[in-house]
């Protein structure tokens, strides 16, 4: 059964040309389940259980789970597959997504899913001339598309991927996706549809109470937009995506999927605690903070200072903002990372809530 959530509306403009749009589809969701699945214990720690992300993955099965690391392994196909969603019918539903995927024509396909993040549009040209070509014309085409593509997304697998037959990419593409819609999603999205109909509705009446660009920050967890950096911002809601932002760059536009319930005091004192604890538990972290505390940074001077790779470097901060310890400011290209100080605040705050009521429940002994 194919669920049809509420249709997108257009609310508050960032600046004019500039709007912000909520979009109530379970696709955003699937999609970032099926990340959860590939990334959950491996640099990352989604808010699923340990037993459903093991499940998920016996239920793909060895076959699947090869090509999932195939396309999954940088971090292109999420952003493509957005990409690829919000220019068909993002209110058609998953099994509906699936249908059109299985349409797209191969080249095509294989352009949307290497190139269609900004970061990676420099690579476009290069990539439609290898499709183009045959022989050493379509080697050198690869080698310049290879330079043109951005290392922190996946230059291996991109180049892989653009090696391999375009039809063939496609039905190992839709086959993945196919198995984990059957084999894992399709039981649960009835659930997750009215988790994510709920909290659009939520934050569609939220957006109406703030400015546009403090929304974005509040339902993101700290990122602040550039209103002159995208004509439109989508901030679509996710079960799975918790306690993370996900976040897909495309030429003009900007998709934010962000956690249900994703804005301040929605979590338990405990909860909170326990978040803010869990980013605490890294040397690593902990020097961010205190680096962050002398002024802010951008990822890769964070990934200088520490020395280590910039995916781990956004992974740590990543972290450090699932639990809104850091805010992220974007200014032209380039997204500065800074400490909240009140963060900390917050958290003891929230210690001292759960000292009174273990108190009070003492008493009442």
């Amino acid at each position: 059964m194919t669920h049809r959530p509420a249709s997108a509306i257009v609310l508050s403009p960032l600046a004019p040309g500039v709007h912000v749009r909520v979009e109530a589809s379970p696709v955003y969701d699937f999609l970032a389940a099926l990340l959860a699945v590939h990334r959950h214990g491996r640099g990352l720690q989604f808010d699923c259980p340990d037993s459903w992300v093991r499940s998920a993955r016996r239920a793909l099965g060895a076959a699947s789970l090869r090509d999932l690391a195939a396309f999954a392994g940088g971090r292109a196909l999420f952003v493509s597959l957005v990409a690829l969603l919000e220019r068909q019918a993002p209110d058609a539903g998953v099994a509906g997504f699936l249908g059109q995927l299985e349409t797209v024509a191969p080249d095509e396909l294989l352009l949307v899913l290497l190139t269609s993040s900004r970061a990676a549009r420099p690579a476009r040209e290069h990539l439609r001339a290898a499709l183009a070509s045959r022989g050493a014309a379509r080697e050198q085409a690869l080698r310049r598309f290879a330079e043109a593509f951005p290392e922190e997304l996946g230059r291996p697998q991109a180049l892989r991927l653009a090696r391999a037959d375009p039809e063939t990419t496609r039905d190992r593409l839709v086959r993945l996706l196919r198995r984990f819609y059957e084999a894992v999603y399709a039981q649960e999205e009835a659930r997750v549809c009215e988790y994510v109909r709920r909290d659009a509705e939520a934050k569609r009446r939220r957006l109406r109470e703030l400015p546009a660009e403090a929304f974005v920050e509040e339902a993101t967890g700290g990122m602040v937009p550039d209103p002159s950096v995208v004509a439109e911002a989508v901030v679509a809601p996710s079960w799975h995506v918790r306690p993370y932002t996900l976040v897909a760059d495309h030429v003009g536009s900007r998709t934010y999927v962000v956690p249900v319930g994703g804005g301040p005091g929605e979590e338990s004192p405990e909860e909170h605690v326990v978040r803010v604890a869990r980013a605490l538990a890294d040397p690593s972290r902990l020097r961010i903070l205190r680096l962050l505390a002398q002024r802010e940074l951008y990822a890769q001077q964070v990934a200088e200072a520490l020395g280590t790779s910039h995916v781990t470097a956004l992974h740590h901060l990543a972290t450090l903002r699932a639990a809104r310890l850091v805010r992220v400011v974007e200014r032209r290209n380039v997204r500065y990372y800074q400490l909240r100080p009140q963060a900390l605040e917050e958290a003891a705050r929230a210690l001292v809530q759960l000292g009174g009521r273990g108190g009070t429940e003492s008493g009442g002994r």
